[in-house]
């Protein structure tokens, strides 16, 4: 008789550098799916398996600070964008200034701007997801706290 098991994996995969991170999510897929092919010599055979989360080396490896403090972060933007744009009339035209920039400094350096936007944008998203989940796990642990107490 087989028993149906559930195992936590992190896989550490090498990918072309100058895909976006979708694209190499799509690549690391493709290998898994490859791993699924079952082994007959053995009683084990991998059944099906999701892809949780996808995080560049720069994010597993390279920031000092938490993402997750982002309240930290944006005050520090704040504090960059009028730093470098003083004569920016509020942050919108600061933050307009900074995307021109970045933009031509994706050019001199010969890099996709739009695919290194669309990886931010990913991991905002997540991290906005992950907030949202978190901020409803609170609020959702505080009733069930007062429910208790008022038992």
């Amino acid at each position: 008789m087989q028993g149906e098991i559930t195992a936590t994996v992190q896989l550490i995969y090498s990918c072309p550098a100058e895909s976006s991170l979708s694209a190499q999510s799509d690549l690391i897929q493709d290998d898994v799916a490859r791993l699924m092919d079952a082994d007959s010599t053995t009683d084990v055979a991998l059944q099906g398996l999701t892809i949780q989360h996808v995080q560049s080396e720069a994010m597993t490896y390279g920031n000092v600070e938490p993402r997750s403090d982002t309240d930290w972060q944006c005050d520090r933007m704040k504090d960059l964008l009028q730093a470098a744009y003083p004569d920016a009339e509020c942050i919108g035209d600061a933050l307009s200034f900074v995307l021109c920039d970045l933009r031509h400094l994706a050019d001199q350096e010969n890099l996709a701007f739009g695919l290194w936007d669309k990886s931010a944008y990913r991991i905002y998203a997540a991290e906005s997801r992950d907030a949202a989940r978190e901020k409803k796990k609170t609020a959702s642990e505080g009733s069930e706290t007062d429910h208790g107490e008022r038992s």
